[in-house]
């Protein structure tokens, strides 16, 4: 098995090509199930697969998509770097507070009308 880099380079096309910045399916098959992926302008996908399907060579024929073979080690270390970080939320939930204990505490200056004013 291995893994393919796929990239949908259809923005790179003229303007006026019918395939401009257009949305890619690539079909393949998966254990006797037949399935799907789209790929958007500028994403990239990563493959696994015994070989190639017949779509993927059809679209790179067409200049639509390019395909580099990637070992399992780069695979590693790319989605290594992908996962996200936590993010402490604690700090900004005391930010928050504060905040709001700042607007409460505000008061502004009592208005008085005229008639209150005036006592004869």
């Amino acid at each position: 098995m291995s893994t393919y880099k796929i990239t949908n380079i259809s923005q790179l096309a003229g303007k006026r090509d019918i395939k401009y910045n257009s949305i890619i399916n690539i079909e393949y098959v998966d254990e006797m199930v037949k399935k799907t992926i789209t790929i958007k302008p500028n994403e990239t996908i990563y493959l696994t697969a015994s070989s190639l399907p017949l779509s993927v060579h059809r679209l790179r024929i067409k200049n639509l998509i390019t395909v580099s073979e990637i070992s399992t080690s780069e695979l590693n270390k790319l989605l290594n770097d992908v996962k996200p970080r936590v993010i402490k939320t604690e700090n900004s939930t005391n930010h928050d507070e504060r905040n709001q204990q700042k607007q409460h505490t505000q008061t502004g200056k009592k208005k008085l009308n005229k008639k209150d004013d005036i006592i004869d």
